[in-house]
C-alpha cells in the first residue's frame, strides 16, 4: 500500500465533486478544507502527504503554518515560475520507490507522466472517499473500544475461584 500522496491541490479544488462547489464560492475556505481532510488522514494513517498549489503566496504560506503540526503533512506552493504539476513531476523523479507513490489528480497529462514514471495514480472524488473511509473506520474503532469498559478481575473470575480468593483473604 503506497505511503507518499503528492496532491494537486487546485486540480482537486475544482475536479471534486465533494469540494468544487465551496471552491467556486469560496477558495480559501476550500483550501483550508481540502488541508484539513489530508491533516486528519496523515494523522490517522501516518501516511506522507504533500499538498502542492499552484503560485508561490507568502501569505497564504503563514496561513498554513499552524498544518505543520502534523509531521507527515507538507504543504507546498510552487514557485513562481512552475507550476504545481512541475513540482510534483519532479518530487516523484527524485523518489526513490516510485510504486509507494500515489500522484492525486484529475490532469490526465500528470497522471500519465507520472503513471509512466513507475507511481501510481488517483482520482480527487477517489481520494477524498479514501480520506472519508478510513475517518469512519477510525470512529468505529474508537466507538468499540469506548463500548468495552475495563473489566475487574472479580468479573472475569468463576465463583468458585472468587469464594476460595475471598476466604484466603479473610484468613489472613
Amino acid at each position: 500500500m503506497a505511503s507518499v500522496y503528492y496532491v494537486d491541490a487546485y486540480n482537486v479544488l475544482h475536479k471534486s465533486k465533494r469540494l468544487r462547489p465551496l471552491a467556486s464560492r469560496d477558495l480559501e475556505t476550500a483550501r483550508e478544507a481540502l488541508i484539513d481532510k489530508v491533516a486528519l488522514f496523515c494523522t490517522q494513517t501516518g501516511k506522507r502527504v504533500c499538498v502542492v498549489f499552484d503560485g508561490q503566496s507568502k501569505q497564504l504560506a503563514e496561513k498554513q503554518a499552524h498544518y505543520r503540526g502534523v509531521p507527515s503533512l507538507t504543504v507546498l506552493f510552487s514557485p513562481g515560475h512552475t507550476s504545481a504539476d512541475t513540482e510534483i513531476e519532479r518530487r516523484v523523479y527524485l523518489e526513490r520507490d516510485r510504486l509507494d507513490v500515489v500522484v492525486v489528480s484529475n490532469d490526465q497529462g500528470l497522471r500519465d507522466l507520472c503513471r509512466g514514471m513507475g507511481s501510481l495514480v488517483m482520482e480527487a472524488d477517489y481520494f477524498l472517499a479514501e480520506i472519508e473511509d478510513t475517518r469512519s473506520e477510525v470512529m468505529e474503532t474508537l466507538q468499540r473500544t469506548q463500548s468495552h469498559r475495563a473489566a475487574s478481575i472479580e468479573e472475569c473470575l468463576d465463583s468458585g475461584t472468587l469464594a476460595r480468593l475471598k476466604a484466603l483473604r479473610d484468613k489472613l
